[in-house]
């Protein structure tokens, strides 16, 4: 009973965060969008299905680790981009 609170509080906090910061990079992050397109980068969209598979796998018996590791992936990629942006501003100013 313990684990599947576990996996819905999961899934709420990494949908929270992954959900939102991924419609922030794909409408081009702090940059100005002088395209006039919605999405100036729309492949950062595609960590969305990407934690949807991993929360579906979450709830299937067989494939739990797996579920907690694919739902962790967008997270992880959304720090290490912040991370080079934040080293690349530092190094070149």
């Amino acid at each position: 009973m313990f684990f599947n609170i576990y996996r819905v509080v999961h899934l709420l906090i990494t949908g929270v965060i992954i959900v939102p910061f991924a419609w922030f990079l794909a409408e081009g992050g702090l940059g100005e969008n002088f395209s006039g397109d919605r999405f100036t980068d729309p492949k950062m969209l595609l960590v969305i299905p990407v934690w949807v598979l991993g929360s579906v796998l979450l709830f299937l018996k067989k494939t739990v680790k797996w579920g907690l590791i694919i739902t962790f992936l967008p997270i992880i990629l959304a720090v290490l981009w912040v991370s080079i942006s934040i080293l690349r501003t530092l190094v070149s100013s």
